[in-house]
């Protein structure tokens, strides 16, 4: 693949919306999201991997939902609020590839969906090793904050 040149690739084998990527070791990981409905979210895992143009299945997130963000650190998935159509979600579930499994991690103490969230490794204020969260919506449809806040997950 050339600059500026696009390519089809394998077609994800869960289509979905408002989902979340990260890059986790090579891999693309795309976590979570939904069928075109707040009432069809869905909390599967699928990577891609470049070298063979193919996705491997992992082990579904264990709360569906949409408009979630995520970050990578470590070798885990940190995978963070999102929605459903009662409301927003405070979870925080961490994926860690070397166990292949999920586990809850600290809720979010301002649930939101639509956020940006970030890994960062050490920058003047922020600890290394902290997921950032960014404004989002903390109620379902068109809302908004500013709010951010810090994990640190060292």
């Amino acid at each position: 693949m050339t600059t500026r040149d696009w390519r089809t690739l394998a077609p994800i084998p869960t289509p979905r919306d408002h989902l979340a990527a990260v890059a986790l070791n090579g891999r693309v990981c795309a976590v979570a999201g939904r069928r075109l409905s707040l009432a069809a979210n869905l909390g599967s895992l699928e990577c891609y991997l470049p070298e063979t143009d193919r996705w491997e299945q992992l082990a579904d997130a264990p709360t569906p939902r949409g408009g979630v963000g995520a970050a990578a650190w470590d070798g885990r998935i940190y995978l963070v609020g999102g929605e459903q159509s009662t409301g927003t979600f405070k979870e925080v579930e961490i994926y860690d590839e070397r166990t292949g499994s999920w586990s809850r991690g600290p809720d979010l103490p301002t649930p939101r969906h639509g956020l940006g969230v970030a890994a960062v490794g050490g920058t003047s204020g922020v600890p290394r090793g902290s997921i950032l969260v960014l404004a989002g919506g903390p109620t379902p449809g068109g809302s908004q904050t500013a709010v951010c806040e810090a994990l640190d997950v060292r």
